[in-house]
């Protein structure tokens, strides 16, 4: 099974925009970039023209940045030179080929000849990547040519996708977005039928081959191993880094409180404070020791972090601590596999039990990240004030809280009063209801979340045009 992603679509802008560079997917491991860069490139040029250089499995390939002698050389003529006799069967031609670089940060030869591979070269540049950019937080520096290469940050699939590829249909696609907007009643049978959409994705999330494993058998059990042995695949990574040859370096004591520091992850998300505390790690643990695990875990987009405000104002990120945060899986299914298998029949018989708040608010932090919307809340435990999630829309700053409940929203109310020093545009409630109004917020069905932050998204990146101005 072949999955439908988004991505393709950016991936055709970014083709059809005059004067592109190179650009690299990136992301967390095992979400299909190396799959989509060869799917459009095999697409839009033709196998034929895509030599596919894989630098994590064939060392041939370090060679077609050196001389005869083994010194760096970058330049167009030569590296294409050696593409064309390593690759013979490939038809490497100015204005038709594009070349698919695998793991670039295997060979920081490569990425560095994305210097010569501009706009003007005659060669399309594809490639992919994983732990990019940990060279940082050993003090190496920036790893990245600055100015020379585009990039297109890839995700698991979020609940849209999905939705998508589990045959829902375009056109109700349109009408739940359509809802969100308030243009159109969703039918009732949508709500339940969706609702149970949303409990498989909670439990499967978006890892590519665990939703093509369910999507193929509708086996959760066999879902739910998979996703489990991808997490122990992640904790062999933990503590790596690429130094500037591309070789693999370990860090054993940043192994091992990076292991550590995940695992604590469900235990610190099922407490009523979910602020990230280093203490509660197992065995104990301080700042001191554990900041560079929790930085190279959202480096890797393993975990995207949500900061604590010091006041709701924009711009939000100005306003962030950045020692007081919460930690969230950036995939719903990878968070659930973390928690015991009975997990999976409450979910889906609808009973959440103790885990409910948990879950849900795991679910929004999933839809934020795959969105790209940065993750902001608000906690004054001196003023009894407690928001879920912030962000900053087109019109201000948006509140979303998440109710696995029909619960009181009291510290939403507090932001929204007339006497409010707080500036707040808008509240939504997202909760297992329909559509509807309160005195002082909308609410949104759990479904409808992804929705809504796609539509605040694109009116973020609306384009603002301004006419010439007069000559004077």
């Amino acid at each position: 099974m072949e999955l439908k992603r988004h991505d393709y679509d950016l991936l055709l802008k970014w083709k059809n925009r005059k004067g592109h560079l190179p650009i690299i997917l990136r992301g967390l491991r095992q979400i299909g970039k190396s799959f989509l860069a060869e799917r459009f490139a095999f697409d839009q040029y033709g196998e034929d023209y895509c030599p596919v250089l894989d630098f994590r499995h064939d060392g041939r390939l370090n060679s077609l940045f050196l001389d005869g002698k083994g010194q760096k050389r970058i330049d167009v003529d030569h590296i294409i030179e050696g593409i064309r006799i390593l690759f013979p069967k490939k038809r490497v031609e100015k204005g038709k080929t594009c070349i698919v670089m695998d793991e670039v940060g295997d060979c920081p030869l490569a990425r560095e000849s994305f210097k010569v591979f501009g706009s003007d070269s005659g060669y399309d540049i594809i490639a992919t990547g994983s732990l990019l950019g940990l060279s940082q937080l050993h003090g190496e520096g920036s790893d990245t040519p600055i100015g020379y290469e585009e990039y297109l940050d890839m995700t698991p699939l979020d609940f849209i996708e999905f939705l998508e590829n589990s045959n829902v249909s375009q056109e109700a696609i349109k009408r739940i977005y359509g809802a969100v907007k308030g243009k159109e009643a969703l039918p009732e049978a949508y709500h339940d039928v969706l609702l149970s959409h949303l409990h498989r994705y909670l439990l499967v999330g978006g890892m590519p081959e665990a939703v093509v494993h369910f999507l193929e058998t509708g086996n959760l059990n066999e879902t739910r191993d998979i996703l489990v042995r991808l997490g122990k695949d992640f904790e062999d990574d933990f503590g790596k880094r690429k130094n500037s040859k591309g070789e693999t370096i370990i860090d054993p004591t940043l192994l091992v409180r990076t292991i550590r520091a995940y695992r604590s992850i469900p235990d610190q998300l099922a407490k009523e404070n979910k602020k990230f505390k280093y203490s509660t790690i197992p065995g104990g643990g301080r700042s001191s020791e554990f900041s560079d695990a929790i930085a190279w875990l959202e480096k890797t987009d393993i975990v995207a972090l949500s900061h604590n405000l010091r006041c709701i104002e924009s711009p939000l990120s100005g306003n962030a601590i950045s020692d007081e945060f919460k930690v969230y899986p950036t995939d719903i299914g990878l968070l659930l596999s973390l928690y015991p298998i009975s997990i999976m029949r409450e979910i889906l018989s609808g009973d959440l039990g103790a885990y409910k708040g948990m879950i849900y608010e795991g679910f929004v932090a999933d839809a934020f990240y795959k969105t790209h919307l940065p993750l902001y809340y608000y906690s004054d435990t001196k003023k009894h004030l407690e928001n879920d999630f912030l962000l900053e829309g087109k019109e201000g700053i948006i509140v979303i809280e998440s109710k696995a409940t029909n619960g009181k929203m009291a510290s939403a109310r507090a932001l929204m009063s007339e006497d409010s020093p707080y500036k707040v545009s808008k509240v939504y409630k997202v909760a297992a209801s329909g559509f509807g109004e309160g005195a002082f917020y909308e609410s949104i069905p759990q479904y409808a979340l992804p929705f809504l932050l796609h539509l605040i998204a694109e009116g973020n990146n609306e384009p603002i045009l301004l006419e010439p101005l007069v000559g004077i």
